[in-house]
C-alpha cells in the first residue's frame, strides 16, 4: 500500500507540474529577453557567415559580408516588429511606440557594438 500511495503522489505531482508549465508557456517576453535573443542571433549569424565552410555562407569575404549584412537587417526588422506588436497591445500612442522602439534599438546596437558584432546601420 505504501508504494501505491507514493506512486500516486508522484503522478499527481507530475501532472500538476505539467499543467503549471502549460499555463505559463504563453507569457510575453520582456524587452531585455528580446534584446538578448537578438544579440545571440546576430552573434550566431556572424560566426556562421564568417567561419562556415558551407557553400551557402559564401566564398569570398565580400559575399560573406553581404550575406551577413542582409541577415542582420532581417533580424533587426524582426526585432522591430516584435517590439511594435508588444507595444500595440498596451495603451501606448504611436508617438510613444516610435520613441520606445528607437530607444530599444539604440540599446541593442550599443550592446552589439560593444561585442564587436554588426548592426543594421
Amino acid at each position: 500500500m505504501g508504494a501505491k500511495k507514493i506512486i500516486l503522489c508522484l503522478i499527481m505531482l507530475c501532472s500538476i507540474t505539467i499543467v503549471k508549465g502549460q499555463t505559463s508557456v504563453n507569457e510575453v517576453p520582456t524587452i531585455v529577453e528580446m534584446t538578448g535573443e537578438l544579440v545571440t542571433k546576430v552573434k550566431l549569424a556572424k560566426e556562421y557567415f564568417m567561419t562556415s565552410t558551407d557553400a551557402d555562407a559564401g566564398k569570398t569575404f565580400e559575399e560573406r559580408t553581404t550575406k551577413l549584412t542582409t541577415k542582420v537587417k532581417a533580424l533587426f526588422n524582426e526585432y522591430r516588429d516584435s517590439i511594435t506588436n508588444q507595444n500595440k497591445k498596451g495603451s501606448m500612442t504611436s508617438k510613444d511606440i516610435k520613441e520606445s522602439i528607437s530607444s530599444e534599438l539604440k540599446v541593442a546596437r550599443i550592446k552589439l557594438q560593444y561585442m564587436n558584432l554588426p548592426t543594421d546601420l
